[in-house]
């Protein structure tokens, strides 16, 4: 009996036991789902927060401004994008020098009055422009570097600015960085000038010793041009205070072209000097002389400097003489430079036109014919020169007096010309002698 009770309580706790471990089996189970779960949830959680706090893709408001305004030409889309990146970005310059730019261009196209915008645009660029600092200055001289559509629209910005532009743009006149500018910063600068605003600003440059010799002689070049009587005191001073013969002679240009007309007879002396500088200067004021002997001229046409040639030639087309042809065709024909050389066309086809070169078309004609002109190039300037109005009656001529000159031209084309271009202009030619 007690045997088999012993049997029944072992059974039951073997199955008591059992249900122990089943249920222990199943809570584990329980609990190891609960921590995935939990796992998993706060995973999920934190990718969704983190996705959450993801940085929206920002607009680079500056430079979609930019690309409206300077690719298409949008100004009124582009002041809405500038507006923004006016107040984003920590260097205000570039947005400002472009929102100016960008009021400028909607007024002058007509795309603000289009959209009703013409009044507040008007308003907008007068408030700019008043407020525009070096640093909008110096980026708008940037923005003309590189060209675009609104090149025109840039300058008048600078040229509306005024003589207050004219620091930043004397510096640049310094600067490599916009070396392919110069000429366009001079014509702004003269534009400003023209009333006179400005000059003493352009003399307290030249005094400055920091101030390079190359930009103090596009200054005084300038303020000739001008013809600022304000500042013939202060370069009158200047000098007698310079020590550069070149500068010097500048000097006394520019006191020319303010009407100091006893200042001639140093400029033409100047002419014959041993310092080139000062012969380039001399020889460029003789397109502003009212008088000047024919022979220190055609000696300029022999300097061995090609500016001082192609100044000499360029004074001959102002006042052409009849002793000048010669030279000038030795010019044409000789080792000077291709601005000498075109310089020196232009001077004969003037000269032919006033009835000063009688014989020239033959006596060129037969320079081509002799094959000694070895320059392509030179033949070509030649025969297009021949084929100018004047000198071409002059041809006809020649071929009327001389049909021989006819079959001539065409051997030499046959038999000895090798250059395309050549072969071209002078088929032309003798086109036009059938």
């Amino acid at each position: 009996m007690k045997k088999h009770v012993g049997a029944m309580y072992t059974r039951r706790q073997s199955a008591k036991s059992h249900g122990y471990a089943k249920n222990l089996s199943t809570i584990l189970s329980r609990r190891f789902v609960a921590s995935v779960s939990t796992a998993l949830c706060g995973g999920l959680f934190l990718l969704s927060a983190l996705i959450g706090c993801q940085p929206k893709h920002q607009i680079d408001h500056l430079k979609v401004g930019r690309q409206q305004l300077l690719n298409s030409g949008l100004a009124v889309d582009a002041v809405k994008h500038l507006k923004q990146a006016e107040m984003d970005e920590l260097d205000k310059a570039p947005p400002r020098a472009l929102l100016v730019l960008a009021y400028t261009h909607g007024l002058s196209t007509g795309s603000a009055k289009g959209q009703g915008l013409e009044a507040e645009f008007m308003t907008e660029r007068a408030q700019r422009l008043a407020a525009l600092g070096d640093e909008e200055i110096e980026h708008l001289l940037q923005i003309l570097v590189r060209r675009s559509r609104l090149q025109k629209d840039a300058m008048q910005v600078v040229i509306d600015k005024g003589e207050s532009a004219f620091p930043v743009m004397i510096g640049a006149l310094g600067s490599v960085e916009f070396l392919n500018l110069h000429g366009d910063i001079i014509e702004m600068m003269y534009q400003i000038g023209e009333d006179g605003d400005g000059l003493e600003l352009l003399v307290e440059a030249i005094k400055d010793a920091d101030t390079s010799t190359e930009v103090k002689i596009a200054l005084l070049r300038l303020i000739g041009r001008i013809g600022g009587q304000q500042a013939l005191v202060d370069l009158e001073m200047l000098l007698t205070e310079t020590d550069d013969p070149g500068l010097k002679m500048e000097i006394n240009v520019t006191l020319y072209r303010l009407g100091e007309h006893e200042y001639s007879g140093t400029i033409i002396t100047g002419l014959g000097s041993d310092d080139m500088n000062v012969r380039r200067a001399a020889a460029r004021a003789l397109i502003h002389l009212n008088d000047y002997p024919v022979e220190s001229v055609l000696k300029a046409l022999q300097d061995s400097d090609n500016k001082v040639v192609t100044s000499a030639a360029q004074a001959l087309q102002n006042r052409p003489n009849a002793q000048a042809v010669l030279p000038l065709i030795e010019v044409l024909i000789g080792e000077a430079d291709n601005a000498a050389k075109q310089a020196a066309s232009e001077a004969l086809r003037i000269h032919a036109e006033q009835k000063l070169t009688k014989g020239l078309a033959n006596r060129l004609a037969q320079t081509l014919i002799s094959g000694k002109i070895a320059n392509a190039e030179d033949r070509l300037r030649i025969l297009q020169l021949l084929r100018k109005d004047a000198l071409m009656q002059q041809v006809k001529v020649a071929y009327l007096v001389n049909p021989q000159l006819a079959y001539d031209l065409d051997q030499y084309l046959k038999q000895t010309e090798t250059h395309e271009m050549v072969k071209e202009e002078l088929r032309r030619l003798l086109s036009e002698l059938e």
